[in-house]
């Protein structure tokens, strides 16, 4: 913790005197931890917002390829103090040590999943940083705010998610005028923060190829989330009902097959499925799931009509 944490000596006994008062018979690692963290992200919350990561590498679903991106990345923080120090890389890199994954896919294929999976791995806290307490029209404040976050995230050692990269991390423009001159010192202040910031910076993106280059030439990882296939898919409902909720003659194939939809839409498929079910008092069956993507499709204006459920309609529609 020493290590982790910037604390001075009244930061510290703060931290152990609340971690005494919470105890109940003696203060835990985990304890100490959360009494750490109170003393320094009071700063970030006005620019960012705490997530309690739930996720591990059980419930990412992704190509092995992509999952040995993400563990490789998470060498680059557990071994830094021997690359840097003891084999003396810090010399070869006076800056741009630390970590920047960039995440790039669809919406809905994992992302902020794996922004929980890595921040778990690590013990720290995950801050998702949010974009419209970023942005500023007025010249010089995007800049400011920029420089408050990464300033409150040195101190607290935490990890930082920037969301939809591409509104802050976008190609830098023709100057035509003083707005293109003033979006392209943003992004260029941005490239200097992330320089010499060196914790964990998590970022995601739907538009990879609007990703500024000299921002590419930064990231130490880029990490693919695609659209899953069937296969996929059937993994993904498998997984999303291997729960303690009661199920019954649940057709994977077919929903794999017949309904193209990302983890993220399969899961609220499942949760309305779910209550449908429990408001009925029954387990989970084809007809509440079904009913599900009906109600998932019409959000993304889809229409599911009854030759789509094929053998399924008279469940959904009636005779």
């Amino acid at each position: 913790m020493a290590a982790k944490f910037r604390f001075t000596p009244g930061q510290i006994a703060a931290a152990a005197n609340r971690a005494r008062e919470l105890s109940k018979g003696g203060v835990t690692p985990e304890l100490l931890h959360e009494c750490c963290y109170a003393q320094v992200v009071v700063g970030l919350n006005t620019l960012a917002t705490p997530i309690k990561p739930a996720y591990s590498w059980e419930d990412l679903v992704l190509p092995e390829s992509e999952i040995k991106l993400l563990k490789s990345a998470l060498t680059h923080v557990k071994y830094r103090h021997k690359v840097y120090t003891e084999w003396g890389f810090s010399k070869k890199a006076a800056y741009g040590r630390g970590l920047s994954v960039l995440f790039s896919g669809p919406p809905g294929t994992g992302k902020t999943m794996a922004a929980q999976v890595i921040t778990n791995q690590l013990h720290m806290q995950l801050f998702k940083v949010q974009l419209s307490q970023i942005v500023s029209k007025y010249i010089g404040e995007t800049e400011k705010n920029l420089r408050r976050v990464f300033t409150e995230a040195k101190n607290a050692n935490c990890v930082l998610f920037f969301d939809e990269t591409d509104a802050l991390f976008g190609k830098r423009s023709e100057v035509k005028d003083s707005h293109d001159r003033h979006a392209n010192i943003e992004t260029a202040y941005l490239l200097q923060q992330m320089e010499e910031y060196d914790g964990v910076v998590l970022m995601a993106t739907n538009l990879l190829q609007n990703i500024d280059e000299a921002f590419m030439r930064r990231i130490s990882f880029v990490v693919a989330f695609p659209f899953p296939d069937a296969p996929t898919r059937k993994l993904l409902w498998r997984k999303m009902l291997d729960a303690k909720a009661p199920t019954e003659n649940i057709d994977y194939d077919f929903l794999a097959e017949n309904f193209k939809m990302a983890g993220g839409n399969i899961k609220n498929c499942v949760i309305h499925a779910a209550f449908l079910a429990a408001s009925e008092g029954s387990p989970i069956g084809m007809r509440h799931l079904l009913t599900g993507i009906v109600n998932e499709q019409r959000k993304n204006n889809t229409v599911v009509l009854r030759e789509d459920l094929k053998q399924y309609a008279d469940l959904v529609f009636g005779e």
